[in-house]
């Protein structure tokens, strides 16, 4: 996780810890999805968008697959509360 300051506040708005919001992390699946992969303008990977109601609240988590040293990683760029209305193109 980057340690914005966006998303600190969210997670502490939400009353989440570090492990529970890896724990939505690894808990996303193809309904949360919204939209990637996309090219991270800054730095070689792959962005991908979802969002997932948590506590009565849409998130917006941002991931991006990076390589280092030869091993794909996952890092949540973004963990905040949407500010636009996300799409859900999977969800029923």
């Amino acid at each position: 996780m980057i340690p914005r300051a966006s998303n600190n506040a969210t997670i502490t708005m939400l009353g989440l810890t570090r492990k529970t919001v890896e724990l939505e992390i690894l808990s996303l699946s193809v309904v949360d999805y919204s939209s990637g992969p996309e090219q991270d303008r800054d730095r070689a990977g792959e962005l991908w968008i979802f969002g997932k109601a948590i506590n009565g609240h849409e998130i917006y988590i941002k991931l991006k697959i990076a390589e280092i040293k030869d091993t794909k990683i996952a890092k949540c760029i973004s963990f905040h509360e949407a500010e636009f209305s996300l799409t859900h193109p999977f969800k029923k």
